[in-house]
């Protein structure tokens, strides 16, 4: 019995060093994780306990970076409340959280790229962040095998899962070393309070100029995901059983890639956009993708500020300045 004891008393002292990493890692992700965690943990932050908002934006980066909420109109109650790098499956759970701690709004402004459709290619920030509970990683789990898709979700599913939610090393060792294990801290807190100053807008490129072509031109056709699509049609779905007034929005595309993007992939898209103002007859839905000179944006795929108030003037005067 003592040697059991003693044995034991060994393996927990040796094992302190992990421990504390774990507990740390925890505790302290605003210190060591990538910029974008900042991101996603102030519109997590937002949704599950900020002020509410008459107007919400939901979607992805394309959303984020260019949607200005202070510039939709002083009398526009807004919040930009998309994400960097999400699709459908993490907004999903965004809108439910916000109508779980909300009144729900008035009007939903919907934007997501025509290839966040097509492919799931941040899957491994998502989990990084732990930004969805356990429970609803097994719900979309269940999901995408039942619809023979488990491969967009990584190779060690489950075990990575397990990796994440305890924060093991192996998962967060290496950006703890990166950030020295505190160093992220004064750039992540920064870019945290900037994104809640302007109300969740955000630029993701701050080029004067992109004529580089943007991730719909590597899809010759609009090969969507069912999973993605799935998850897609729950969020609409939850918008409008809150009784939202949703407009599902395009975001423009520079003149390079808009003239290189196949004809196919745009009839494709198109086409699913049409089967889903067929769906839901109250929605307003455009169908197709305006395309912006190159000056106006800051990369290939997103918006540069001088872009970003060209767009919302356009929501603006064609949404909310007749109001």
């Amino acid at each position: 019995m003592k040697g059991t004891i003693k044995l034991f008393t060994r393996f927990v002292i040796l094992g302190i060093p992990l421990y504390v990493m774990m507990l740390y890692a925890a505790l302290r992700p605003m210190a060591y994780m990538p910029v974008e965690y900042a991101m996603w943990q102030e519109e997590k932050d937002y949704v599950e306990s900020g002020k509410g908002a008459d107007v919400i934006i939901v979607g992805d980066s394309r959303a984020k970076s260019g949607i200005i909420p202070e510039l939709l109109g002083e009398d526009v109650d807004s919040y930009n409340m998309a994400i960097g790098g999400c699709n459908s499956i993490e907004m999903y759970y965004a809108v439910k959280r916000y109508l779980a701690a909300h009144e729900a709004p008035g009007e939903a402004l919907v934007i997501f790229a025509p290839y966040h459709f097509c492919d799931i290619d941040n899957w491994g920030q998502t989990m990084s962040f732990n930004y969805l509970d356990t429970s609803q990683l097994l719900s979309v789990y269940a999901d995408a095998a039942r619809l023979g898709e488990t491969d967009k979700l990584g190779e060690h599913f489950f075990t990575d899962v397990f990796s994440y939610k305890l924060r093991l090393p192996n998962k967060y060792l290496a950006s703890m070393y990166t950030a020295r294990v505190n160093g992220r801290l004064p750039e992540n807190s920064a870019k945290y309070d900037s994104v809640r100053a302007d109300k969740g807008y955000t630029q993701f490129g701050d080029e004067e100029g992109n004529d580089k072509l943007n991730y719909e031109t590597h899809h010759e056709i609009f090969d969507t995901s069912p999973l993605v699509t799935l998850y897609y049609s729950r969020l609409l779905e939850e918008l409008e059983a809150a009784g939202c007034s949703v407009k599902i929005i395009q975001s423009p595309v520079n003149t390079a890639s808009g003239e290189a993007i196949t004809e196919e992939f745009y009839k494709g898209f198109s086409s699913m956009m049409e089967g889903i103002k067929a769906d839901h007859p109250d929605f307003t839905v455009e169908t197709e993708v305006p395309v912006y000179d190159n000056k106006y944006f800051g990369d290939n795929n997103h918006l540069n500020r001088a872009g970003a108030e060209v767009f919302t003037a356009e929501i603006r005067e064609r949404y909310f300045d007749a109001d």
